[in-house]
């Protein structure tokens, strides 16, 4: 097995920490680690939503509904079209994060 690059530096700094005791009393050591069932997918999704992120789709979407809005004010011809295409570009891209499933 080929080793990374930083193997080194990793295994100093845990030996760092051990020494240290920065690694002694952890809040549920022993514990099983939960959700190892879970796909990387929906791993990733809990710990995003538990440091208060939201997902891609959901951003693109509010920008969409400040975009819908801007549309309804605008009477420029030209800065109409451009605003639509934009719109059109941001459904493309919720449709593609919608698709990855974020």
């Amino acid at each position: 097995m080929t080793k990374h690059p930083l193997d080194h530096l990793i295994e100093q700094r845990i030996q760092e920490a051990l020494d240290n005791g920065d690694l002694s009393n952890l809040p549920n050591a022993g514990k099983p680690l939960p959700d190892l069932d879970l796909s990387s997918e929906d791993l990733l999704a809990r710990v995003v939503r538990e440091q208060g992120g939201e997902p891609a789709f959901v951003t693109l979407n509010r920008q969409l509904q400040m975009l819908l809005k801007r549309l309804d004010q605008v009477k420029d011809p030209i800065r109409h079209r451009a605003l639509e295409q934009q719109i059109a570009d941001m459904r493309t891209k919720m449709a593609i994060e919608k698709e990855r499933g974020f």
